[in-house]
């Protein structure tokens, strides 16, 4: 009688999920429904880790039964109590059916203690809300020359808003360099217009990894203004299909709508704000997505929780990006060496390696420079000199380094000759270059 509540219990909970936990859960579901239990335990215990209350009960399910893993009715109770705690009221009740039946009831309590000391990071990762809501973000860069992003014609006459995401480093003039593009929403439509107006632009000081998130908005251009009235409905309908998507589960939209969430100005805003009333709907959207494996709503989360100083939670998000985004492997190993801990530091340089093997340029600079000034390793350092040279031939200071650690002056000179040419065609700063050649003159 028990195991049929038990089983009843499971499949009304699994149709009536909350969107905002199931999104990704779609593969590991597919998985489950046909019967491919292995990879469906796989994709639930990562998805679990990240705090994901509809994985762990899934998880539970998969105990409870021997499915993709052997039956355990320890393991399956303790995923049913956790389920509960991380937000399923249902799961308790289920949880409670599992203990009743067992003949070792302390044993089972003392399983979950341990599975909850064993998931200390993962309860960290859920205060990610509290945590967003206590610090408050750091203030942005000040500019010394600001040009606006000229909005594409064609984007202008159809009405289309979105964002560019970039990541850069700062150099002594102020100038924005080594320049990432991490996401852009449509593809390829601003991202070209926003790159030519950054490379204008002029800040006060030097920063590592500035973020920018850039919103392009039609309420800028006064064409779309009159042509707004008659593309609304289609507008409307596309906006309903997003909402639609993300209450199915759909993490990509769940994250694109957090960053329309995140514009007032956005056309989108005012009809997405009405259906997403809660006081911090564009971070809760960003956390579902992170908790459903989405790697950039985890870097997202991982960038806002850093730069407001949650540094700790930061770098949790961070772990998790880093397993499949090479900018979030240099921000962690950039982390992970201002510690200044020793023991942090062959974590870092293992993410630096795989970065820079994938092509990653930043990610090499900061492994040469760990190599040269921390670890003093000339060979290492040249090395992976030569590995970015194939990324970027003309790289200036890649080529300063490289400079730096020639075997006699000419060779030196001749390097940074090379690398003084290729600032100034990059209109990049030269102060180090004129400041090494001097040296070298004297």
């Amino acid at each position: 009688m028990r195991n049929n509540l038990i089983s009843g219990l499971i499949f009304s909970f699994f149709l009536g999920m909350s969107w905002l936990t199931k999104a990704d859960l779609y593969d590991a579901t597919l998985a489950y429904q046909n019967e491919e239990f292995t990879l469906a335990f796989s994709k639930f215990s990562r998805l679990a880790q990240l705090g994901n209350a509809d994985a762990m009960y899934n998880l539970g399910v998969m105990y409870l039964y021997g499915q993709g893993t052997e039956q355990s009715a320890a393991n399956a109770f303790a995923w049913f109590s956790l389920a509960k705690e991380f937000g399923i009221a249902e799961a308790f009740q289920t949880a409670q059916l599992v203990l009743q039946q067992s003949n070792d009831q302390s044993g089972l309590k003392d399983f979950l203690k341990l599975q909850k000391s064993r998931l200390s990071n993962t309860y960290l990762l859920d205060s990610t809300l509290t945590k967003l809501k206590q610090h408050s973000t750091t203030p942005t860069l000040s500019k010394t020359h600001d040009v606006l992003p000229e909005y594409p014609d064609e984007a202008v006459r159809q009405g289309i808003e979105g964002w560019v995401w970039l990541e850069f480093d700062i150099d002594q003039s102020g100038k924005a360099t080594n320049i990432e593009v991490i996401d852009s929403y449509p593809r390829h439509v601003f991202t070209a217009s926003l790159l030519n107006a950054v490379e204008k632009w002029r800040y006060t000081g030097s920063k590592q990894a500035h973020t920018l998130i850039y919103h392009f908005a039609t309420h800028k251009d006064e064409q779309y203004r009159e042509t707004l009235a008659i593309q609304k409905k289609a507008y409307e309908k596309q906006l309903r299909q997003n909402i639609d998507a993300a209450e199915r589960g759909v993490a990509q939209v769940q994250y694109y709508i957090a960053n329309w969430l995140s514009m007032k100005e956005y056309n989108a805003y005012q009809l997405l704000r009405y259906h997403w009333r809660s006081d911090e709907p564009m971070n809760e959207l960003y956390l579902a997505a992170a908790k459903n494996g989405l790697d950039l709503a985890q870097y997202r989360l991982a960038t806002q929780l850093i730069n407001a100083g949650a540094h700790q939670l930061g770098v949790l998000w961070l772990e998790h990006a880093a397993q499949t985004m090479d900018i979030a492997k240099y921000r962690l190993a950039t982390v992970l060496l201002n510690t200044g801990e020793p023991q942090d530091v062959p974590h870092a340089l293992q993410v630096l390696i795989e970065a820079s093997n994938n092509g990653h340029l930043r990610a090499t600079l900061l492994l040469v420079n760990t190599y040269l000034t921390r670890l003093s390793d000339k060979a290492q350092a040249k090395a992976w000199l030569r590995h970015g040279l194939i990324i970027d031939p003309e790289h200036p200071e890649l080529l300063l380094l490289l400079a730096r650690l020639a075997e006699n002056q000419a060779e030196a000179k001749k390097l940074a000759s090379q690398a003084l040419k290729s600032a100034s065609q990059r209109n990049w700063s030269s102060h180090a270059i004129h400041l090494f050649l001097q040296k070298l003159a004297n």
